[in-house]
């Protein structure tokens, strides 16, 4: 069954900007040309229905525990001096951001725990411990029918937002031989810009609720909501492209990328990473 743009938006519950870029950037899913339609798509309802089940199969949600395991890691980062610039310049990323960065990367590493538990059915252990360096391995061990093993290959994992449509990595990821890693898995985190206004909430309130303008959004505070997670796929380190810029984003100088929706997804590759 053909299915217009606005249908099929509706028809996988995206945002219509997610959608497309998960079509014309990412890849994700084809669309079929109209006839006598120049510039126009429908999308056929069965494989949208095959790549949404797929899609939903890798999508987890996180509580409240998961969520205070990742701001502790990021807060110890924080306090260590750890110092979080941005890719090719001397700037240094102000607290919210390096916090919210943090997180949502420990929290993408905690989406794939949870995928490995429910579709390849084994544990595998995370890595919250503070390092000098940055290590490349995020995963440190194995455990599956009651046998626990270091795995074969090196394995980062790697968090965006949820519209992200590459995986990108600077080279210092990639070429390095004490940071390069065998096997890139990409996660798309639903953290919300505001995430720590929410968790803070009621001492925020208290704090201000004398002042001029508190009446004016005193209802519009939000409370915490449990956090998606979707784990997108995963490269291995030949899958990479090099490029100067992908749609939307110029680069200073090279990344290393691959767009989501040629990242490797089958359960026998899955299984292969996770030797």
């Amino acid at each position: 069954m053909p299915l217009t743009r606005n249908e099929a938006i509706a028809f996988l519950g995206l945002d219509s900007k997610v959608f497309d870029n998960f079509f014309r950037v990412a890849g994700e899913f084809d669309a079929l040309p109209r006839q006598g339609n120049r510039g126009f798509f429908y999308f056929d309802k069965e494989k949208l229905g095959e790549w949404k089940k797929n899609y939903d199969s890798r999508a987890f949600t996180l509580e409240i525990e998961d969520y205070a395991k990742c701001v502790d890691f990021a807060l110890a980062m924080h306090f260590r001096g750890y110092v979080l610039s941005d890719w090719g310049t001397g700037r240094q990323r102000e607290f919210g951001q390096k916090i919210s960065n943090w997180v949502r990367g420990q929290l993408g590493e905690i989406g794939v725990q949870y995928f490995c538990k429910k579709m390849l059915e084994m544990d595998i252990k995370l890595d919250f411990d503070m390092h000098e360096e940055i290590v490349p391995q995020d995963v440190l061990s194995i455990s599956q029918k009651g046998k626990t093993r270091e795995p074969k290959k090196k394995i980062a994992v790697k968090s965006s937002k949820p519209k992200s449509a590459y995986l990108v990595l600077s080279p210092n990821e990639v070429e390095l031989e004490s940071r390069k890693s065998d096997v890139y898995i990409f996660t798309r985190v639903d953290l919300p810009d505001d995430h720590l206004l929410r968790i803070a909430r009621e001492e925020i309130r208290e704090l201000v609720k004398n002042q001029q303008h508190y009446k004016m959004y005193e209802k519009m505070i939000p409370t915490f909501e449990p956090i998606s997670v979707q784990v997108a796929g995963f490269a291995y380190i030949n899958d990479l492209e090099t490029v100067e810029e992908i749609p939307g984003q110029e680069f200073e100088g090279e990344r290393y990328v691959k767009r989501s929706g040629e990242l490797r997804r089958d359960i026998e590759e899955w299984k292969k990473v996770f030797e």
